[in-house]
This record gives structure tokens, C-alpha cells and sequence, in this order.
């Protein structure tokens, strides 16, 4: 059985298509695609921990008024 080697690659962080060694991204558009992803996803967890604070503190207020 013969193996074949193919040459050392990576792949696109943002779509997963093969490119050379070293490289993150196959074009600008995927870089961009990939920087939009992730500031909606840090625009996502500010706002759960927003609401997560907010939430712990409206619980505290009510159970420092209800005592």
C-alpha cells in the first residue's frame, strides 16, 4: 500500500479551507468574517454577565427588603 504525503498546510480559521503553513486566514474576507464572529460573541457574553450581575442584584434587594 503506498502512502501519500501531502504537503505541510493549515487551515483557514474561519472557513477551514487548506492553506499554506503558517497562514490563519485564506483571504481578507475570512479574516474580516472572522473578527465580526468574534465581537458578537464578546458583545454576547458582556451582555450574560450583565444580566447576570443585574439579576444577583435585584435578589440581593429583595431580600434585604423583605427582612
Amino acid at each position: 500500500m503506498a502512502t501519500i504525503r501531502l504537503p505541510d498546510h493549515s487551515h483557514c480559521a474561519y472557513c477551514g479551507d487548506p492553506i499554506p503553513f503558517g497562514e490563519e486566514y485564506c483571504n481578507e474576507e475570512c479574516r474580516n468574517n472572522e473578527r465580526i464572529r468574534v465581537a458578537k460573541e464578546k458583545r454576547k457574553d458582556y451582555i450574560f454577565y450583565g444580566v447576570a450581575v443585574a439579576t444577583i442584584l435585584i435578589l440581593f434587594a429583595i431580600r434585604a427588603l423583605t427582612r
